[in-house]
C-alpha cells in the first residue's frame, strides 16, 4: 500500500529523482530525532530532490543529499529561530518565508519571518496543508 499520491510516480519518474541510498534518509530522520508520517517516510525513500515546481513557489529540499537539504536547514532554524524538534524545514528560503512540516501532527505550513515563526511557535498559526499527503497533491498538482 502507497501512502503517495498516485499520479507522483509518473510526475518523478526521471532517473534524477530516484533515491539510490535510502539509508541516507533514515540516518537523517535519527539525527534530527523526528519520525514523520509513512508519507514523508515513503516519499523522501523513494524520491531524491530538490524539487521545483510552478504551483508552490518554493525549492522542496532533499531530506540529506546535496549541502542545502532538510537537515542543514532545520539545525539552522532550531538554533536560530528555537524552532522545537519536531519541525523540519522543508524548503529554502523563498520571499522571507519557507516551508515547515509538523512532524507530529503531519501539518505544513508557510511561515515567513515577519511575525509568522512566532505564531507557529505560540501553536497559533493556521496550517496551509492538513498533511504532507494534502501538500505534495498541491505541490506536484496531482
Amino acid at each position: 500500500m502507497t501512502h503517495l499520491p498516485k499520479r507522483l510516480s509518473h510526475i518523478l519518474a526521471g532517473e534524477i529523482y530516484q533515491r539510490n541510498d535510502i539509508d541516507l534518509v533514515k540516518e537523517a530522520l535519527s539525527m534530527l530525532n523526528v519520525n514523520p508520517s509513512p508519507a514523508f517516510k515513503e516519499f523522501y525513500g523513494k524520491y531524491a530532490g530538490p524539487f521545483w515546481e510552478e504551483h508552490i513557489p518554493f525549492e522542496l529540499l532533499d531530506v540529506a543529499e546535496e549541502e542545502r537539504n532538510i537537515t542543514s536547514y532545520t539545525y539552522i532554524a532550531r538554533k536560530e529561530h528555537g524552532f522545537p524538534d519536531r519541525y523540519l524545514v522543508l524548503s529554502e528560503i523563498s520571499t522571507n518565508a519557507i516551508l515547515v512540516l509538523d512532524s507530529v501532527t503531519d501539518k505544513v505550513y508557510c511561515v515567513n519571518f515577519e511575525g509568522e515563526d512566532k505564531r507557529l511557535l505560540q501553536g497559533e498559526l493556521p496550517e496551509a496543508w492538513p498533511s504532507f499527503y494534502a501538500f505534495l497533491m498541491e505541490y506536484f498538482d496531482c
